[in-house]
């Protein structure tokens, strides 16, 4: 069987803050330096720590577990995506 599904990540999803270079000195004395990374926004604009939070309260759908990587099926984001931007403009009318 062979399907030509596609699949997201949290990291495709979320948005991320933007991460300053920092170095750190550890207490024996060795550094250890955190790359910087620019702010990014997810497809559905939310944090991940929110995306979960809808999750648990059946708001969004629930990623499946492939090598225990947490993936969402892209048809669902965009179904959510759909039923939520057409529920919005509803009300604009």
């Amino acid at each position: 069987m062979e399907t030509n599904e596609q699949f997201l990540r949290m990291s495709d999803l979320a948005n991320f803050p933007e991460r300053k270079l920092r170095t750190y000195t550890s207490q024996s004395g060795r550094q250890k330096t955190v790359t910087a990374k620019s702010a990014k926004r997810g497809i559905v604009g939310f944090s991940s720590k929110h995306i979960y939070k809808m999750i648990n309260e059946n708001r969004f759908p629930a990623p499946i577990k492939i090598d225990g990587a947490s993936l969402w099926r892209l048809s669902d984001i965009n179904e959510w995506i759909e039923k939520h931007s057409t529920s919005s403009n509803d009300g604009e009318r």
